[in-house]
């Protein structure tokens, strides 16, 4: 009995001191969890079934990395599921919920965010809602993000390719990227007018600003209201209301529209394939080798 007693009074002391003897599993992450959970976010009429070119971005990232591709109505007009403000509202709600459960069952991973068109604007939000401090998730949790023809992309994002002069249709995010900045990186095709409108196309402009609104995302309303301003004080500046008169008239139109036209028969939106972000390296190459580093 004596040496019974002894045996447990060892074994409790142990515990109390902290020395030699732990609850099983205490401090360790739940099984199965990633290093890195890459979330993948489609463009306009693609969803988890048929990823797109993020198929390609996200293939063979390693035995650390767990891919999740995001679905939501990925449509644009009043006459499919949702219109463009309403559908990408949704895949920055299905993005952060996804994020949110990974985090909390598996303190230890971090995320990477990784969108296409549409697929960019709404990861780009949230990256951007993530930096500034404005969601549950911290910075610190995000790995890196990869950003391709972001339509609303700012000169002061991390471009990865040749210069550009113009930013995305929608307008550049008021706040950027805040603390993910350094992780964040933006690609586009120089002739790819979604995420490369010149400054002074201001009818394209309104178009994306009209796009974006259109069933607007609630923590997004002062960067609408932002770029709402920005386009008015910029007509405004020309030179008064014949200059306005002139920017908005027909002329302007059928410029834009003609320019828009060639836009579209060119396929540039989607040649992220085969345009060269450096010589030999492709955006979907480059996206791809960004993603399998960061485990």
């Amino acid at each position: 009995m004596r040496r019974i007693v002894a045996i447990t009074c060892a074994v409790l002391c142990a515990v109390l001191s902290g020395v030699g003897v732990a609850a099983p599993g205490a401090g360790a992450a739940p099984r199965g969890c990633p290093e890195i959970y890459v979330l993948a976010v489609p463009g306009t009429w693609a969803n988890g079934v048929s990823p797109g070119l993020l198929g390609d971005v996200t293939s063979g990232l390693g035995p650390e990395t767990r891919v999740q591709f995001v679905g939501y109505d990925a449509t644009a007009f009043p006459w499919e599921k949702a219109i463009y403000g309403k559908s990408k509202a949704q895949a920055v709600a299905n993005t952060t919920g996804l994020a949110l459960q990974m985090v909390r069952r598996c303190p230890g991973t971090r995320i990477a965010l990784v969108g296409y068109s549409q697929g960019a604007d709404a990861a780009g939000d949230l990256a951007s809602e993530i930096g500034t401090g404005r969601a549950a998730i911290r910075p610190s949790q995000v790995a890196g993000v990869v950003l391709i023809s972001d339509p609303r992309r700012s000169r002061e994002d991390n471009l990865v390719g040749p210069p550009l002069r113009g930013e995305g249709s929608g307008g550049p995010r008021l706040d950027g990227m805040g603390w993910v900045l350094p992780r964040a990186f933006t690609i586009c095709e120089p002739t790819d007018v979604y995420c490369n409108v010149p400054r002074d196309y201001y009818l394209t402009r309104i178009v994306g600003y009209l796009a974006e609104t259109s069933d607007p995302t609630p923590s997004q309303i002062a960067q609408y209201q932002a770029e709402a301003g920005a386009i008015l004080t910029e007509l405004l500046t020309l030179g008064g209301p014949g200059e306005i008169v002139q920017e908005l008239g027909d002329d302007r139109a059928r410029d834009q529209i003609a320019s828009f036209n060639r836009f579209l028969q060119s396929g540039s939106h989607g040649s992220y394939g085969d345009f060269e972000v450096k010589p030999g390296v492709t955006a979907v190459t480059w996206a791809n080798r960004f993603l399998a580093g960061l485990a």
